[in-house]
């Protein structure tokens, strides 16, 4: 098996619970897919503020949320379909108050009421999902969940990717939906320190970041808008 047959099958794996509770039982070590809060939190913070209740979605063992809790992002909830990864959270961060809080359970089914987070974070939760078998449905029933549980007139939900736009959108923007989806993009860590003369046209040189807004004036018209 040469390594690309290798990385498609360990790829197809990540939407696999077997595969994240091997991983974890196998290494507690933090690890940040993608991106650590320092490339991010320009992009992040101009959606949330310090009253935000943010629920971060397959958290993994990510230092994301300590980032956030000691920059005063403080009501956030953490959560993942690992037990092995949760139940190891919850001891590291016990000491923490209840409001920084660690729950078990699968994306696909979110045990939250309608309207509760005013942001859901998603750093290759979806991605995942997409990498595993019964894509469309199971990332159907994410995205459902994840607009159920946002609210509905500020509510925001911003993705850390690997796909390109053209890859992601149809997902997202989707008529059901009553966001506004725009992007941008973040060079991966490691492109700058291979070569100081990286090709800035490049799209495999960039992770993209998908935020989908609510706006509770969208399909109105200016004349509804103002009450007229």
């Amino acid at each position: 098996m040469n390594k690309s047959q290798q990385e498609a099958i360990q790829k197809n794996h990540y939407g696999k619970l077997e595969y994240w509770e091997r991983r974890y039982s196998e290494n507690d070590k933090p690890f940040e897919w993608y991106q650590n809060y320092d490339n991010l939190k320009d992009i992040v913070t101009q959606y949330i503020n310090q009253n935000s209740r943010i629920l971060n979605i397959g958290c993994g063992n990510s230092n994301i949320p300590e980032d956030m809790y000691k920059e005063g992002y403080q009501w956030i909830v953490n959560l993942d379909f690992s037990k092995t990864v949760i139940e190891f959270m919850k001891e590291k961060f016990k000491s923490y108050p209840a409001h920084f809080q660690f729950v078990l359970a699968d994306a696909r089914e979110l045990p939250f009421a309608n309207d509760s987070f005013d942001c859901v974070f998603d750093k290759g939760l979806l991605d995942a999902v997409l990498s595993g078998d019964y894509s469309a449905q199971n990332s159907k029933k994410v995205i459902n969940h994840i607009y159920r549980a946002l609210k509905k007139d500020t509510g925001v939900y911003i993705i850390v990717s690997h796909g390109f736009p053209e890859q992601r959108l149809p997902y997202l923007s989707k008529s059901e939906y009553n966001w506004k989806v725009t992007y941008s993009k973040v060079y991966k860590p490691d492109v700058r320190t291979k070569s100081l003369e990286f090709d800035a046209t490049d799209l495999n040189n960039y992770h993209f970041i998908y935020v989908c807004k609510m706006d509770r004036y969208q399909g109105q018209t200016a004349a509804q808008v103002i009450g007229i």
